[in-house]
Formats: C-alpha cells, structure tokens, sequence
C-alpha cells in the first residue's frame, strides 16, 4: 500500500533496482500518482525525475518533455525541494529533452531551435560550460544534413564539461560522423579506445558496436565484426532502447548472408513493431528489417512467414511491402521538418547496399536455412541450361559410381525438377522408367549426412520397394541390407523401450541371405548387382565393427585398446577382395579408411597408418583424388597423436583445398575443419581455433550434422572464454543450449558445455544466470559415479547464488554441495565454497551478517580438519594461512578491523612456515595487513615499517614484482600519510 511517504519513498527505491523497460515504466508512473497525494514537493520531485529516467530508457522520449516541464515547473515553486543530486539530474535533463525533441517529426523546426536556446541560456546562468549546448547543435544538424562540418567542429573541438555526455558516447558520436563522410578508417581509429575498454558506460561498447558493424566489414576485418555482433545484439536483444542498434544488425545479417539469423533477430524483437514513442529509432529499426526482408525476397523466399507486428500473420512479402510504406512515409516527415532530404537520403543509401560476401560468413551460431524457394521458380520440364533430364541422370549415375562430391548436389537438382508441378519423364531407354529414378532418388536421401535413423530406414524402405517393381532386385537388396544396420540406438532410448529395437537383433542370418541372393543375381547377369554386392558387404563389414567396437563404449570412452577385431578384418578383407576384383577404387578405399578407423579406436595407430596410406596409393593411382579429403584428415590426426603439429596443419589444409577443389560439402571436410581447430588449439592458437571452430560449425550445418555442429560451438565457447572473450563465448554457448543438436550430444558434453557458460556468466557477473546453469549441471552430475563433479558444480551454484543475492536459495545450495562433499568428497570444492561465501556475505549484507560470515568460515576449518582425519588432499598448500586470510579479509567487511589485522599476523605465520611455496601468499597477506593498518586503523607509520621490511624481504628471495607491488602501496601510503 502507498499510503504514506515512507511507503513511497520505499517503493521508489525498489524501482530503482529494477531493469529498465515497460514493467519499471509502469510502475514510475503510479509512483508519480502515489506521490501526489502527499503535500511533499521532494517526494514529488524525486517520483517525477524518476519517471523521466523511465521514459528515456524506455523508448518513450514523445513524453519526456510533458514530464519536464512538470520538474522545472515544481522546481520555481519549490526550489528548497530539490538537492544537489535532483538539481544536477534536472539540468542534466534538459539534453534528454532535446534529443526528444529531435527524434519526432511533429515537432516542428524552430521549436527544436527554441529549445536548444532555452538549453544554452540555463546553462550559461547556472554557470555551466556550453560544450553540451554545441553538442545538440551537431546531432541535430547531422539529422537535417545542414552545415554539419561547422557544427561538428564547434562541438569536438571544445573542451569537455562536467554536463557533457559520457566519453564513450561522445566517442560514439564523432566516430559516427567519420562513417557518414565515408572515413571508415578514421571512425574505427577513433572507436577504439571504447573498445579496447578505456572508456564505457552503462550502453558502451555495446551500441558502438553496432554501429562499427558495415565499417569493420567494409575494413576487411571480419573477425572483428562477428565478434562484435555476437557481443552487441546479445546486449541489445529485447531492449526496446536498442531499437536502431537492433535494425543494425538486421542489415549485418543481410549484408551477410545471415538472413536465417535475421529472422531470430526479428522473432526476438517483435514487440518493437509495437513501439512508437522513439520515431527515428523506429525508422532505423524499420530500415534495417527491411534491409533483411528485401534480400529474402530477391532470393526467392517471399512466402516465408516471419515475424511482424502482433495480431496478424506475415510473409516477407506481405511485412515489406508495410515497411516500405511506413518508412518512406516516415523519413519524408522528418525531410519535411528539417526543409532537406538528408534522413530518406540515408535511408536510400542504407537500401541499396547489397550483400557483401559471395558465401555467408560463418557466425558461431545455427544456421538454419530457411525454406527453400517454391519449385515453381525454375522451369518445370527442364533444367536451366542445356542439359535434359536425361543427361543430368546418366551423369549423376557415372558420378555416383565415381563418389565424387558433386554427386549430391547434381542429385538434389534432379530431385527438384523431378518432383515439380508439370514434371513429365522423358522416354529415354537409358534414363529408365520414373519409378526407377524416384527409387535413386530415395537412395540418395538416405545417403545424405545428418539424417536421424529413422528418416534413413523410411528412405531405404521406400527405394528398395520401388527397385523392386521396376525389377532391380539387386538394388533393392542393397538398400534392405543397408537398413539392416543402421547405427544402434542410444541405451537411453532403449530403456524407455524395454530394450526391443531394431538392433535387439542379430541380423547376421538375413545379411547372408542377402549376399548368397546377390550373388546368384550376379551370376545371372542383373543389372548393378556388382554394386548390390559391394553394398551387401559393406554392410556386413560395418556390422562387424559395431560387433568388434559398440558405438556405446566409444560414446562412454570405454578402453577399447588391444579389443579383437578378428571379425572386422574378415569382413573388410571379403569387401575389398570384391572392391578388387571389380575394379572398384572408390569402395576399396572407403574399405580402407573403415578398417583404418577400427585399428584407431584400438590403438593400433602405426596398423592404421600403413591403411591410410595405401588407401592414398590407391586413389592417386585410380585417379580420384576428391577421395583425398577423408585421407589427409587421417593422416593429421596421426600427426597430431604425434603432437607432428606442422605436419597436422599442412595435411588439414590440403584436405580442405581438395574439398573446395572438387565442390565437397559434406560432413568429412567439416571434420577436417575440426582438425585444424585443435591442431591451433595445442599450439596455442587460440583466434585461429576459434575460426576455424567455427567454420566447422558452419561446414556441419550445411552437411546436416547438427549434433557435430553443435559439438564444435561448444569446443568454440570454451575456445572463446578460454582468451577472455566472455561475451562472445556466452553468446555463442547460449545459443548451442538451444540447438536441436545439443539434445543428441551425450550427457557429458551437455554438461561441459554448460559447465562452460555457466563459469563464462560467472565472469560477466551475470551471476543469477551461472546459477542457473551450475544448478542445470549439477542436476545432470547428480547420478554419475564421479560425485566429485557433482560435488564441485553444486559449490559453484551455491556461489553464484548468493553473488546474485538469492540468499534462501543460496543456503539451500550450500546444504545440497555439503551433504554431496560428504558423499563423494571433494574438499579443495568444498573448501574454497565457503571461504567465497564467507566474502561474499560479509562484503555484500555487512556487519548485520557477521555470525552468517563467521558460521561459513568454522565449516571451512571443518572442513579442513575432516580432509586431515581422512588423509584426503588439499589443493592449497597451506589451509591454514588461507583461512585465517580469508577470516581477516571477511572481517574488514564486517567492520571489525582489529581483529581482521591479528588474523592477516597467523596468516602471515602461516604461509611463512610453508617456506618457498609460500612466499607470494605470504607478501599478499603482508599487503593486506598494511591496508588494513594504514586505511582502516590510521596507523600508516607502522604499515609502512611492515611494507619497508617485505619489500627488502622479497628482493632478497628473488620476488621483484611482488616487490613493486608492495612498493607501489608503499608509496600509496606514504603520500596520505
């Protein structure tokens, strides 16, 4: 109820804790009602200064200038009611007004003009320097496009006041100037102290972010771009104060080829079409969607649905044809105040850029590919070009053969045109009746990468009958014997099901009914029962190997080291010995590389070397070398085993130049990708993995492999945070969260990967979200026969928690994290729990939380004591001296100084009896105590006497920059004193 001032004054303060948006807005404005009741011209002030902050932070800047007038108004009447802080956030007001001002239409020319005059005279008699004065000037003559260089060097040329925008959004602004004259390279030189982290704010480094994004692409520097996109939206996502920023990256995504991306931006934002309190945010928000929707349109995708303004259904079409009349409507207002055409000047500009890569750039992020254009776009009854159907066939069939990469693509061509509207089947002897080629066409489905099992046997069954009724008994029986072994299920899913699936039984029996079968089709002459034949004992030759090698205990990373594989070998030798004999390299090879890759997992890695390299004999000598990718791929994880890193890199690239040379797509070159990745990660080349982490991801997605993409944003994540990239890593890991594929990864690295996030949150001090994803982790650890991981992830949450000021689920955390270190103990985990909380609870809730503190610090001595009894090892050296470490540092926050020094005195004892391990511990105790001595006790002479004695100490055991350190706080104290 606020039914009285304290309650309003309460409430006002909780508001101020909230994040900005419609919520706080909301509740601003009934604050402002509850405060009118009241005869309080402070509690008014204050209410209204508070509802303006709203309206600005929520892109409602057409009711700020009501709202201020109210403020300057109450100010005459009762000036006494305003403070120092309520003055200088009312002068402070006066630029939110003009910027208001601007950024409507409706407001005429020289009402802006007259308001600017009202800015400079109160500043003038309130003794305010006039630099923010000229800075209004500039912004609103950028917007009309009228003397701009006069009023840019008016404005940058001045000296800064204490009324001057923050130093980053100055920077901001004049790096953006730099931009509109087409100095890109001025504008980025400018820019990079705000992201080099010299200068920020609450909204630096992420709007200029978004704003350097076409600068940095136009600069060539691509990496910096993704980066920065990742980083930025991640900020500006759901903001409706991000509106303009959001429309740029929409044009990112569009002059990218990230159109998929787009369209989740747009999902995510689509309350924005709802807003119109900002109408020049609202234009660039509305000029970059369209920027989006115009290259989905041209690419044949107009009928796709997306996202647009609430309560209605749109296509791409439908939504752009709106923005385009909405937005040239609009930029024409505010061309009609301003007396120019400089706003649907850039507005034309900003439209007719068109995409500047051939191939999209790969962002670290899902790229889901939206729906193909209708079939209808190409001509029905043949191809574009000279070839016929015919044609395209016969030398799909003469590819295939060959296992060349372009097969797929020439297969999905025909599929397009053979299964349009108007499709009429040649009558061709050699092409063969329709049926014939719709059960090809079903075998090349199934042969694509990425497929679940059941989408692979749906399509082996289908070709297989339709082999059948065209009498291609062979065939058929290759697709059935394909089906037959088809990758095992997950135990997961197989215990949901009792344990009956396909793979319950042994298809042995069937597979050599098969073969005889072939083989007397052979025999009579079939047509392609040659190749029925090499399919029936490949498969038999991968049933072997799943005898030899189960997919779960590689899934589990079982030891398969020395595992018989007297089966595997019999059934690849039969396979080549038939690859031979019909001359068939491709299928030799591909016999090879199998065994090679069962020698692998067995660790007969020098058996499974030779493999490879008879396999590249063989292709070199048949003359397919698009069959090289695979090899070198080998042939750099051997060297990469050998830790041969040079080698590892030369043999990855010559994989990956051979896949770009012959049009290969598929999932081996993704994988090949993933090689080079860690052959940067051992040598410590942290951007160049990331890179190519995330071409692999790119790669995997187009080959329909989302569970191996998902793996590789993974291992980029932790790439990412592993340099310091934290934003760019928690963008990229959020998003792995909630790929399809991350539910097909095992339990583990589903674990690591939000294991990863979690501590990535953790140091973006988002610590309520860590939270979340240690208790996730936690949740998943809770079973493993490794407690230890249960153990340490709960510590983590119980953390985290209480950093988020979740003090009930805090302690519930902790209770949880103790009862599983007494289960499965982890005592260094444990230990460095409650130490953390210790802190945390001191620093954060004070002197009132001192036995909560203190209670932390006993379980930790516990702790400690319990470890000793049990022989179980601690990770520091000496518990002891971190304990009473940490004891002196919790009191200092509980305000008990006096007896936070005479803990840093056993500490330093303590670390001290450690001898040489302890030394840097003990010099950053000795710092401590010295800070306490000199900051929190005013006996500087003897901190300074301790400091005199460490400083000659550590040069004397060989600690220089311990030294400077303590000689820095030396001087710190001696200048105070």
């Amino acid at each position: 109820m606020l039914d009285t001032i304290d309650a309003v004054r309460a409430a006002l303060r909780a508001n101020d804790e909230q994040p900005h948006g419609r919520q706080r807005t909301v509740t601003a404005e009934e604050l402002v009602d509850a405060a009118e009741q009241f005869d309080e011209p402070e509690l008014l002030a204050y209410a209204l200064l508070d509802l303006m902050e709203a309206y600005e932070n929520d892109a409602e800047r057409r009711k700020l200038p009501v709202v201020f007038a109210r403020i300057v108004t109450l100010r005459k009447k009762h000036p006494d009611a305003f403070d120092g802080w309520a003055q200088r956030a009312t002068d402070w007001r006066y630029k939110w007004v003009a910027h208001a001002l601007r950024s409507v239409p409706d407001v005429p020319l020289e009402a802006v003009r007259r308001w600017h005059g009202e800015l400079r005279e109160h500043y003038r008699t309130a003794g305010h320097d006039l630099q923010p004065y000229y800075g209004e000037q500039y912004h609103l003559a950028a917007l009309t496009g009228q003397d701009v260089e006069q009023a840019f060097d008016l404005w940058a040329g001045r000296r800064r006041s204490s009324f001057s925008d923050c130093q980053a959004c100055e920077l901001r602004a004049q790096a953006r100037h730099f931009v509109r004259l087409g100095d890109d390279r001025r504008a980025l030189g400018v820019w990079q102290s705000v992201f080099d982290g010299r200068h920020s704010c609450a909204e630096e480094p992420h709007v200029s972010r978004a704003h350097a994004l076409l600068p940095l692409l136009r600069s060539d520097r691509v990496d910096d771009a993704r980066s920065f996109h990742l980083t930025g939206y991640r900020w500006a996502r759901g903001r409706s104060r991000a509106a303009e920023e959001i429309g740029l990256h929409l044009e990112f995504c569009a002059l990218t080829g990230n159109e998929p991306r787009g369209l989740e931006i747009l999902a995510d934002n689509r309350d924005l079409f709802g807003q119109h309190g900002d109408p020049l945010a609202r234009l660039h928000f509305l000029t970059g969607t369209q920027q989006l929707l115009a290259r989905l349109a041209a690419t044949g995708h107009g009928d796709l649905p997306v996202a647009g303004p609430p309560g209605t259904s749109w296509t791409v079409d439908a939504l752009l044809a709106e923005l385009r009349t909405e937005g040239d409507a609009l930029a024409a207002r505010f061309d009609e105040r301003g007396g120019t055409t400089a706003v649907g000047d850039a507005r034309r500009e900003r439209l007719a850029r068109t995409p500047l890569f051939a191939e999209p750039l790969a962002l670290g992020l899902r790229a889901a590919t939206p729906a193909p254009a209708p079939a209808a776009a190409a001509p029905p009854a043949a191809p574009a070009g000279s070839e016929s159907v015919a044609e395209l066939v016969l030398r799909a069939r003469e590819l295939h053969d060959l296992r060349h990469p372009e097969a797929v693509a020439l297969w999905r061509r025909i599929e397009a045109l053979a299964t349009a509207d108007g499709y009429r089947h040649p009558d061709d002897p050699e092409l063969g009746p329709l049926d014939l080629l719709r059960a090809e066409l079903a075998e090349q489905r199934a042969r694509r990468d990425g497929l679940p099992d059941r989408e692979l046997a749906a399509h082996l069954t289908e070709a297989a009958e339709l082999y059948q009724q065209v009498g291609r008994a062979a065939q058929a029986i290759g697709c059935r014997a394909l089906a037959l072994v088809l990758p095992e299920p997950d135990p997961a899913t197989d215990a949901d099901t009792g344990g009956e699936s396909a793979a319950a039984a042994d298809p042995t029996a069937e597979l050599d009914a098969y073969e005889q079968q072939v083989r007397e089709l052979v025999e009579a002459e079939a047509p392609r029962a040659g190749d029925a034949l090499l399919t029936v004992l490949h498969a038999k030759a991968v049933f072997a190997i799943r005898q030899d090698v189960p997919e779960s205990q590689r899934r589990f990373g079982d030891d398969l080291d020395g595992r018989d594989l007297t089966r595997t070998e019999a059934a690849i030798a039969r396979l080549c010995e038939e690859a031979v004999r019909q001359d068939d390299a491709p299928t030799e090879v591909n016999a090879h590389q199998l065994l090679a890759r069962a020698y692998f997992l067995t660790g007969r890695k020098e058996a499974a070397v030779e493999l490879i390299e008879q396999a590249e004999r063989r292709i070199e000598a048949a003359g397919i070398p698009w069959k090289l990718v695979a090899v070198h791929g080998w042939q750099g994880e051997f060297a990469l085993q050998q830790e041969e890193f040079g080698r590892a890199e030369e043999l990855a690239q010559r994989g990956l130049k051979v896949a770009a040379q012959y049009g290969d797509r598929s999932a081996v070159p993704a994988r090949v990708q993933m090689l080079l990745a860690r052959v940067h990660l051992a040598r410590g080349e942290h951007d160049s993995a990331a890179r190519a982490f995330t071409e692999a991801a790119a790669r995997f997605d187009h080959a329909g492999e989302a569970d191996e993409a998902a793996s590789a944003r993974g291992r980029l994540g932790q790439t990412l945070a592993e340099t310091g990239r934290f934003a760019d890593a928690a963008a990229v890991l959020e998003a792995v969260r909630l790929e399809p594929g991350f539910a097909a990864l095992d339990v583990r690295e589903q674990a690591q990967i939000r294991l990863d996030l979690a501590r990535t949150l953790r140091e973006l001090d988002e610590h309520r979200a860590a939270a979340e994803e240690f208790l996730h982790v936690a949740d998943l650890a809770a079973g493993w026969e490794d407690g230890q991981v249960h153990t340490a992830v709960a510590c983590e949450a119980a953390v985290a928690l209480a950093r988020a000021g979740q003090w009930p689920a805090a302690d519930l955390a902790r209770q949880r994290a103790l009862d599983s270190h007494r289960a499965a103990p982890h005592a260094d985990a444990a230990f460095d729990m409650l130490l953390r909380l210790a802190r945390v609870t001191a620093d954060t809730l004070g002197p009132d939380a001192r036995d909560e503190a203190l209670a932390r610090l006993d379980e930790a001595a516990e702790v400690v004591e319990h470890a000793r009894r049990e022989g179980l090892e601690l990770g520091s050296g000496s518990p002891d001296g971190t304990l009473h470490d940490t004891r002196g540092r919790t009191l200092v926050g509980l305000g008990r100084p006096e007896e936070a020094l005479a803990e840093m005195e056993l500490a330093i004892a303590a670390f001290g009896a450690l001898g040489p391990e302890g030394h840097l511990a003990r010099a950053e105790s000795i710092r401590y105590a010295a800070l306490v001595e000199g900051n929190r006790l005013d006996r500087t002479q003897d901190a300074l006497t301790r400091l005199e004695a460490a400083i000659a100490w550590c040069r004397e055991i060989g600690e220089p920059q311990a030294a400077e350190v303590l000689d820095d706080l030396h001087t710190h104290l001696r200048r105070q004193h």
